[in-house]
């Protein structure tokens, strides 16, 4: 970055600066859904091999690290798949250093949407995905996806292609007021993402608020999720729920799940399960270890150890508990 500065000071070119106010620049000012997506211990593609739980069955918080991983990936990609039809079509206007995509209407589409890009720095941008009825006046457009976005460079200040970090927030509160949505999608979700280049480690840091209870009937929550992965190896998947764990309906009040899974490229794994508060008198602990084929080789728990199996050796390089 400095490099290519010193050159375009040097040389007093004008247009130095003026290559990242095209079409394409404005592009790569927007997250990717390959920047955010969480990706969940797999092998080869493989999917789960059995329904039931136990010591050679598939392990019981494997899967949870699945679901954990698609309940995010759920609620963000399906918002980035739109921006990024949006910008296949090329921009309405672009006036320095905003850009304008619409106001567009598919077709078929009884929605209407605007998507606004402005550069804010060098390599910087925020935008916002705006959307109303087909019919309704302009006054009506809702502001219901916004966020900023830093492209990633190299040592050069090239912009590198596929990669950048930056946060953005998901209001489902205001995007359910558009026709044709998910009357199921509630609250609010802050996304903060990292991807700078093929050899640095990805993160995802997702905070959802009260975003719809799928267990509780008009039910809210609030979940924190942690994501983390270096290129050709395992990850980690940090994810806290506080919610009613305990079925009894005499006993209604609010525990702390929090989960801890780290696997490694194979797919072979270890989740740690700490629950706490609400109803409960003290803490629990949970570990589970699974094989490269998913499937459960040690159990362990701290309320009753005789409802564990196997030994602590077949957690391979996760042999000690992390708390999440």
């Amino acid at each position: 970055m400095l490099r290519k500065s010193l050159l375009c000071a040097a040389l007093l070119v004008a247009g130095c600066d003026s290559a990242k106010n095209d079409e394409e620049s404005f592009r790569e000012g927007l997250p990717s859904k390959d920047m955010v997506e969480m990706k969940a211990p797999k092998k080869n593609g493989q999917g789960l091999t059995s329904a039931f739980y136990g010591q050679g069955q598939t392990a019981e918080y494997y899967q949870l690290t699945v679901g954990a991983a698609v309940t995010v990936n759920g609620g963000t990609l399906a918002v980035l798949n739109l921006i990024e039809e949006i910008v296949k079509h090329t921009p309405t206007s672009i006036e320095g250093d905003v850009a304008v995509w619409g106001p567009h209407t598919d077709a078929l589409s009884p929605s209407t949407w605007k998507l606004t890009v402005t550069r804010t720095d060098d390599d910087t941008y925020s935008w916002v995905l705006e959307g109303k009825a087909k019919n309704a006046e302009d006054s009506a457009f809702v502001a219901f996806l916004s966020g900023s976005h830093t492209a990633a460079v190299d040592a050069d200040g090239e912009r590198v292609k596929g990669y950048g970090s930056g946060e953005f927030l998901i209001d489902w509160e205001k995007m359910r007021t558009l026709p044709n949505q998910n009357q199921n999608d509630m609250g609010t979700a802050e996304i903060q993402y990292s991807r700078t280049d093929a050899k640095a480690v990805a993160s995802v840091v997702a905070q959802f608020h009260q975003v719809r209870d799928e267990e509780v009937q008009g039910g809210r929550v609030d979940a924190n999720y942690s994501f983390k992965q270096a290129p050709g190896a395992g990850g980690e998947l940090d994810f806290v729920l506080k919610k009613n764990i305990d079925t009894d309906p005499a006993r209604t009040k609010r525990e702390d799940l929090s989960i801890k899974s780290r696997w490694e490229a194979t797919g072979a794994g270890r989740s740690d399960i700490e629950l706490s508060g609400g109803d409960l008198f003290g803490k629990a602990t949970v570990s589970e270890c699974w094989d490269s084929n998913f499937l459960s080789a040690y159990f362990a728990v701290s309320f009753n150890p005789a409802v564990g199996y196997g030994t602590v050796s077949a957690c391979g390089n996760f042999t000690t508990p992390v708390t999440p």
